[in-house]
């Protein structure tokens, strides 16, 4: 049914610059992946909305990696009624996981879901980056609001220095995602004030971005939204939500266990059977299974 709903256009990720490369933006629609989120978690819908802002500002966030092997990882850690919420993207694939995906929260005054609420003020961002040399690197940002959009603005102001524009929506209700996605705005060295100026005049445009993007493509949009700062389109790319998780890595989260806890697993004569936290897959290891992981691992 939501397929006959949603807009045609699949998930995706458009960058372009702005007024001969003073500001970078990378706009993106999240849909099916919010949906696909929903369904996995039998979220609630304000987890549904949260959600559909995480995945779009995870997506493009991703997409300021440049190394294809490198991993990002997102955790916004408030003291809301959601728990904790984590998001990775790597080469444009994302998933997530929320503590408390069933928890609901009455609407708000003006009568919008309460995604502040359900993430809370209080409490920070965690992004960590992994290009597979080295030692990955952590950064760490307070929560402003709970909006997300606030947050992760003053997130790349603060965290990165690079003064940033970020708006994110998702429109939803009954557990259908009609539209998810966002906006990321970047002023790049050299750019002038009066550019800066400017963008922020065009703030208002993105504050419904959710129902802008319904029925209309990303290319559109930015075209209609930025056609006086000569834009120049660098690339569309396909986003879907697609864990990786796999037998071998849940092989190696037993192994992390220790081999007391193992060894209470194997005489307890059951298979153990792990879910994974971002798409619910689960799988099971026999005792024979068990004991041929505590062989491996002896000291």
């Amino acid at each position: 049914m939501t397929n006959n709903i949603i807009f045609k256009d699949p998930d995706s990720l458009l960058r372009f610059t702005l007024k001969d490369g003073q500001a970078r933006v990378l706009m993106v629609r999240t849909t099916r992946a919010a949906q696909g989120a929903a369904d996995i978690h039998q979220a609630s819908d304000t987890c549904i909305a949260a959600m559909g802002r995480v995945l779009p500002i995870c997506a493009m966030m991703g997409g300021l990696i440049k190394e294809e092997a490198g991993r990002l990882t997102v955790t916004i850690d408030g003291d809301g009624a959601g728990g904790r919420i984590t998001c990775g993207v790597q080469a444009n694939k994302l998933k997530i996981s929320v503590e408390n995906p069933q928890a609901e929260l009455p609407m708000t005054p003006d009568d919008r879901l309460d995604v502040a609420g359900f993430v809370g003020s209080k409490g920070q961002i965690v992004v960590v980056k992994d290009y597979d040399k080295g030692e990955p690197f952590a950064s760490v940002s307070r929560l402003v609001s709970g909006e997300l959009g606030e947050d992760f603005a003053h997130y790349f102001t603060v965290s990165e220095q690079v003064p940033s524009l970020v708006a994110l929506g998702c429109l939803n209700q009954d557990g259908v995602v009609l539209s998810s996605g966002g906006i990321l705005i970047q002023a790049m060295p050299g750019c002038t004030d009066q550019v800066i100026t400017d963008l922020e005049n065009r703030i208002p445009f993105f504050a419904n971005i959710s129902r802008e993007i319904y029925d209309r493509s990303l290319r559109q949009l930015a075209e209609a939204w930025f056609q006086d700062f000569d834009p120049l389109f660098l690339g569309e790319e396909p986003i879907e939500l697609k864990c990786d998780c796999s037998r071998e890595k849940m092989r190696r989260a037993l192994v992390a266990l220790g081999k007391e806890e193992l060894e209470e697993i194997r005489d307890a004569n059951e298979p153990a059977v792990l879910t994974c936290h971002f798409c619910r897959a689960q799988r099971s290891f026999d005792t024979e299974e068990i004991s041929e992981i505590l062989k491996e691992n002896r000291p």
